[in-house]
């Protein structure tokens, strides 16, 4: 029970981080391209992959699953183009509220990859926060293009990294994961080095957000998701949503909206039932 409240604590404080990233990305829009970001994150990842290891020394790059390591980390780089041109391209509460869908995926990840019993409670707490993430975003959705596919294609990307953290480290440890995820990264990403000249001062002002909060964020998850099961904490990726709620109550004095309070509510009502601390015994019954 300690180390699943653990990994909640983890996966709360990941939401702050991802959340202040997707500011920054936000911020910098098209004024940088996606490759160039992609880099930067990469290249903070792996200085983080690097520290952490310094107890392990050379034996963090052994690993019995290669082709999965690379997998997680083609998979990874993925996400990362998608998911830094959502946030440059597309309005700041529609992108968000799309990276939301990512509950659905990783729940629906877990039974096919990890062989997980996903219970019914845990498929409604998905279903409650992503209205709950809806209701907070109020998205848009207007002037539809193909930018909405991509970001709606793409987060399913997320969850299967999310859940190939989980099944990695059946075999190799959290640092060699994060490692190979992050190399991957950066030797895609090096191509742009001979192609973009280096942003204007304004505009690397942002880059600390995914030089270091990124990548920190990426590990907590990691280490997260070895305490407790993956679709378990899938709800709690929404608490970032509901966590700037609060933040802007308590720093801004920003009231939210009837909208924006149940919605909250709604993201806190399914981590709850997630942990299956107020579901029904009905709904314990694997599906």
């Amino acid at each position: 029970m300690n180390s699943e409240r653990g990994a909640i604590w983890l996966m709360i404080a990941q939401g702050a981080l991802f959340a202040a990233e997707t500011v920054a990305v936000h911020h910098i829009g098209s004024r940088a391209s996606v490759m160039q970001l992609a880099l930067v994150r990469g290249a903070g990842g792996l200085a983080l992959a690097f520290m952490v290891a310094w107890n392990i020394g050379p034996a963090v790059v052994c690993t019995r699953q290669l082709l999965l390591q690379l997998l997680r980390g083609g998979v990874s780089l993925l996400y990362l183009w998608v998911m830094i041109y959502s946030f440059g391209h597309l309005p700041f509460v529609d992108a968000t509220a799309i990276s939301y869908t990512q509950v659905a995926y990783i729940a629906a990840f877990s039974v096919l990859i990890l062989g997980e019993p996903v219970t019914r409670s845990r498929w409604t707490a998905a279903a409650i926060g992503i209205g709950g993430a809806v209701l907070i975003a109020k998205p848009a959705f207007s002037s539809w293009n193909g930018a909405y596919l991509v970001a709606l294609v793409g987060t399913s990307l997320n969850g299967l990294a999310f859940v190939l953290n989980k099944y990695l480290q059946q075999k190799d440890t959290q640092a060699t994961t994060m490692l190979y995820t992050n190399l991957v990264v950066v030797l895609g990403s090096m191509p742009v080095l001979g192609t973009i000249s280096l942003p204007a001062p304004e505009v690397l002002v942002w880059f600390p957000g995914l030089l270091l909060l990124g990548p920190i964020g990426m590990y907590l998850g990691i280490v997260a998701v070895r305490h407790a099961s993956a679709s378990a904490l899938g709800p709690y990726t929404l608490l970032r949503l509901a966590v700037s709620v609060l933040i802007g109550v308590a720093t801004f004095h920003e009231l939210p909206d009837i909208s924006s309070a149940l919605g909250t509510v709604l993201i806190l009502t399914g981590c709850v039932i997630s942990a299956g601390v107020i579901a029904p015994r009905r709904y314990q019954r694997i599906v």
